[in-house]
């Protein structure tokens, strides 16, 4: 697969993502025997937020942070392949450039 086809394939890869959530999942009990609760963290406006989560809500929470974290990291793959490519486009850009401007044969400078 070359470069610019993983890249294509990384974006559909970040398209079909449809749920997603910020932050970390937290499990504190409230004591012996008590079921336990869960919290959502994250960071927003600067300022950490909590928001409790029903036991049953957990699941699709867990789904949608891991829709997240698989988001990040296809964007930072889909980072590094753009780089990879704007490198290339440069040296093939240089080599075209190089070829027009060799100096003549003698080493003078040509008369304007």
């Amino acid at each position: 697969m070359t470069t610019q086809q993983r890249r294509q394939a990384v974006l559909q890869e970040m398209n079909a993502i449809t749920r997603m959530e910020r932050g970390k999942l937290c499990t504190q009990s409230r004591g012996p025997g008590a079921p336990p609760f869960y919290k959502l963290q994250c960071w927003r406006n600067g300022k950490n937020c909590t928001r409790y989560v029903p036991q049953e809500e957990v699941p699709a929470l867990q789904q949608a942070l891991a829709g997240h974290q698989r988001f990040q990291q296809l964007a930072e793959e889909f980072v590094d392949l753009t780089v990879v490519l704007t490198q290339a486009q440069e040296v093939a850009e240089r080599k075209k450039n190089s070829r027009r401007s060799q100096r003549n044969a003698t080493g003078k400078p040509r008369d304007s």
